[in-house]
């Protein structure tokens, strides 16, 4: 009887965790959209101001093929970008995470790259490259890289040292120690920096798109809000936050598969 009672409250107190977990916000989601479309059918601001939640999901599908033709312009952007800046971030930050003279001398230009204005870099990369996809590339990658190398360099200089020399004593060479201990305890924090790169790739793209842009969901913003289809404008924000929010789950997905050891996981199954 004692050993059935235990699997069972074990999975009892799972399904409430993930009840907890997935029910509240979906609770707050769904109050904030009745509060929102009430607001707007109540007459409180008129339509071209403040449309209802289901005059743009009836947009949304009406229009679904120019929406997912312009997404697919935006996603083609940030699936060059990304992996672009995620290669530079991790060989950047592994440089100067391993090497202290780089943490002097570069680390300081890593950090005077993101402090350019976004708003102000974007229409000078469309002025020298064109209307493409080239410029919003190169504006996801100067996003997505720094976050990833300051994560990588936080993760490989944090290393307990007690894990090097105990290794040392075991004779671990610098290669051994590097890929067996420095990598693996450096990985939270890396993951850390991706789903931070992950929530800023679509904003990057779509500010890009501003700048000036032909297809995309930041061009078909500014389309929209010209002609004053709030509709539209809303639609083309919910998408954004759709990707942002789906990179950001794959990055949590992939930090969960790679790093279930990592002590924030083993803390969740116990619980």
């Amino acid at each position: 009887m004692v050993a059935e009672q235990v699997p069972r409250d074990g999975r009892t107190r799972g399904v409430r965790r993930g009840l907890a977990v997935a029910g509240i916000p979906l609770l707050v989601l769904v109050v904030f959209f009745a509060v929102w479309e009430f607001a707007s059918k109540s007459g409180w601001q008129p339509d071209y101001i403040l449309p209802a939640p289901s005059d743009v999901a009836n947009d949304l599908w009406k229009d679904r093929g120019g929406y997912w033709d312009n997404a697919q312009t935006t996603l083609t952007e940030i699936l060059i970008g990304f992996p672009i800046g995620l290669v530079l971030g991790l060989v950047i930050g592994g440089l100067i995470g391993m090497v202290a003279s780089l943490r002097r001398t570069a680390y300081p230009f890593v950090v005077a790259s993101q402090s350019l204005p976004t708003l102000a870099l974007a229409p000078l990369l469309v002025l020298w490259f064109g209307f493409g996809v080239v410029p919003k590339v190169i504006l996801v990658v100067q996003v997505v890289f720094f976050p990833i190398t300051v994560a990588t360099v936080a993760g490989l200089v944090s290393v307990p040292q007690q894990a090097l020399v105990f290794g040392r004593t075991l004779g671990a060479g610098w290669w051994q120690l590097f890929v067996k201990i420095r990598v693996p305890a450096s990985l939270p924090h890396v993951f850390s920096g991706l789903k931070i790169a992950a929530s800023y790739a679509a904003v990057a793209a779509v500010i890009a798109e501003f700048a000036g842009a032909e297809s995309g969901l930041g061009a078909l913003m500014l389309r929209a809000n010209d002609n004053l289809q709030t509709e539209a404008v809303f639609g083309a924000l919910i998408l954004i936050t759709a990707i942002g929010v789906g990179f950001f789950a794959l990055m949590s997905l992939l930090e969960r598969l790679i790093v279930p050891w990592h002590e924030q996981y083993r803390k969740d199954g116990d619980r």
